[in-house]
């Protein structure tokens, strides 16, 4: 039975506030996460527009081509070249009859000179303009090249007012190898809008990717924000119980100090206050051996309880010999201060330094408790190490205790608060059973792993 010291509502407040900034933490993470998710879902729907607009470029540009090789280019003549009227009729009713290219604009069929040798409209023929490097290139290598139309150049003064155009270029030879460019104007907005479309066909899979990833990542941030929660209450915990040690051990000595070394030596003095009379008052030589034998006694005892009290203020740890060797000088005193005492440890047992010190601390509390307060004639000590937890077990037949009275600094049960909140920080078990009459079994449980 866990002494109520424990209040149970109060341990279930803590664990609510706890859950709770749990809580906000991982709301705030994941608030953080979805703003993430938005300007990430904005960017990459920036990215698959472009991507998807340099696509729908890349096949305006390849039907372009596909319809010059077939349409166009058979039709160039020589005399087309030099603009004669009836090889521009010709030409002409076959691009507006033949030539099939969505929401087209304009068509023009330049010289290397940079004379347009046919439009589709009338006026810009015989006109000439500087190519530019592009156009150059594209009579030199014949690889089609597209861009948007500068509308402002003195060449594409019909083609205002049509909105953003998207001009694309090609190579023709006549029969006799005069190369000339093929150049056709297409409405933007009809690029984008396949653009678009193609986006609206991936941005589904990719938000839902995305929201895929924000929705794993909330368990992740759950389990993270609670690690670090831990971390920090374990921080918190041992100042706490550094602190609560600390003030708990002055007290503890104050208490020893008045109650024994100071009544010792209070004694000692009137002890030797009276050797000192009976020496005035010429007392026999065997009076004052009688006297100041029982003042050495009483000065040998309490130089006893000053070490013992020492040895308390910085306690034995597990030596080399392990936890079962330490737990065995622990006990030695007690065994010669005439308390029988029964030690069950393993031989083998093996564990982790942090382990074995927690353990012997509180074996030490314990013992100490049943000396000071249990008037117990025999102690049992079963040391149990299993595969993933080690266990101490003390129980003494001494005069016991009501667990369920009030807490002071003089219970004997007090000593063990921080043990059984140490336990509960690192994951262990603390229990403490007692009855008046019926001797008190402390009981521990820590992992090992």
């Amino acid at each position: 039975m866990k002494p109520d010291r424990f209040d149970d509502g109060w341990h279930r407040r803590r664990r609510d506030i706890r859950d709770a900034s749990t809580i906000v933490a991982t709301t705030q993470f994941g608030l953080a996460g979805v703003l993430a998710l938005v300007v990430l879902a904005y960017i990459g729907m920036a990215a698959l527009r472009s991507a998807a607009t340099n696509e729908a470029v890349k096949q305006a540009s390849e039907l372009v081509d596909a319809q010059t090789r077939s349409v166009v280019q058979p039709a160039v003549t020589d005399a087309l070249a030099e603009s004669d009227p009836a090889a521009i009729a010709s030409f002409d009713e076959l691009v507006r009859n033949r030539l099939f290219l969505p929401r087209l604009v304009r068509v023009k069929l330049w010289s290397a000179s940079g004379r347009i040798v046919y439009a589709d409209d009338p006026r810009l023929i015989g006109q000439t303009f500087a190519l530019s490097a592009d156009d150059d290139a594209t009579l030199s290598t014949g690889e089609v090249s597209a861009d948007l139309s500068d509308l402002t150049a003195p060449e594409n003064q019909y083609e205002r007012g049509n909105g953003q155009l998207l001009q694309v270029y090609d190579r023709v030879i006549t029969p006799s190898g005069t190369p000339l460019l093929f150049e056709i104007y297409l409405r933007f907005d009809s690029i984008t809008a396949s653009a678009e479309s193609m986006g609206r066909a991936v941005a589904p899979a990719f938000l839902l990717a995305l929201l895929a990833l924000e929705i794993l990542q909330l368990p992740l941030a759950w389990r993270m924000v609670r690690r670090i929660r831990r971390g920090q209450r374990a921080k918190e915990a041992w100042q706490r119980r550094a602190h609560d040690a600390s003030d708990m051990e002055r007290r503890r000595i104050a208490r020893d100090l008045h109650d024994g070394l100071v009544q010792q030596l209070s004694g000692l003095s009137f002890s030797l206050a009276a050797v000192a009379a009976d020496l005035k008052s010429g007392a026999t030589t065997s009076e004052l051996a009688h006297r100041i034998t029982s003042a050495s006694t009483a000065t040998r005892a309490g130089a006893a309880e000053l070490r013992t009290l020492v040895s308390d203020i910085y306690p034995t740890t597990p030596h080399p010999g392990g936890l079962p060797a330490a737990l065995r000088e622990l006990l030695d005193p007690v065994a010669a201060s005439g308390i029988e005492v029964s030690l069950n440890v393993p031989i083998d047992a093996r564990l982790r330094p942090e382990v074995a010190a927690a353990l012997f601390r509180a074996t030490q509390e314990a013992v100490r408790n049943v000396v000071s307060h249990a008037h117990a004639t025999r102690i049992w000590v079963d040391l149990a190490v299993h595969r993933n937890s080690a266990t101490i077990t003390v129980r003494d037949n001494g005069t016991g205790y009501d667990t369920r009275a009030p807490v002071d600094d003089t219970r004997p049960h007090f000593g063990l608060r921080m043990l059984d909140e140490f336990a509960d920080e690192i994951g262990g078990k603390l229990h403490v059973s007692s009855a008046l009459g019926d001797g008190t079994t402390f009981y521990l449980e820590l992992p090992t792993r």
